[in-house]
């Protein structure tokens, strides 16, 4: 795959670079491979668009790469099923978090009620112990 600029302009109003590049290569790259090819941070890089005309091997692309997270997720817009997809998603996150609490607390205090069952279980033979030592004493008087 080789790649040549055609045009890149700084959009500093936005907080990004607008570039425009055009790929020859046999198959149509993917957008992961033409992320890595502009050799700028992944998450920060958006293919805007890949355009071909029938027959050649020619692609034009344009691509934006923000200069932050926070500018990207202020400008980008997300559409409504992978908004929908990235929230739910969410949501999972936080019930399986909030099970796995759940289950270490639940844990806690059953290995505490157990310490508790091991303290009087061990306290009980001491008792008859003495109870034993009190009959014996009362039949040698």
């Amino acid at each position: 795959m080789k790649t040549e600029i055609i045009k890149q302009k700084k959009n500093p109003f936005l907080g990004r670079e607008e570039i425009t590049i055009k790929v020859y290569s046999e198959t149509t790259p993917t957008k992961e491979e033409l992320k890595a090819e502009t050799g700028k941070n992944p998450e920060l890089t958006i293919i805007k668009r890949v355009e071909s005309n029938f027959g050649r091997q020619e692609y034009i692309v344009e691509i934006q790469v923000y200069e932050s997270a926070e500018a990207r997720a202020k400008y980008e817009v997300i559409p409504k099923k992978i908004r929908a997809k990235m929230e739910k998603e969410k949501k999972e996150a936080e019930a399986a978090e909030k099970k796995r609490l759940a289950d270490e607390k639940a844990a806690a205090e059953a290995a505490k009620e157990a310490a508790k069952v091991e303290a009087e279980t061990s306290k009980e033979p001491a008792e008859e112990a003495t109870v034993e030592e009190t009959k014996e004493e009362e039949k040698t008087e």
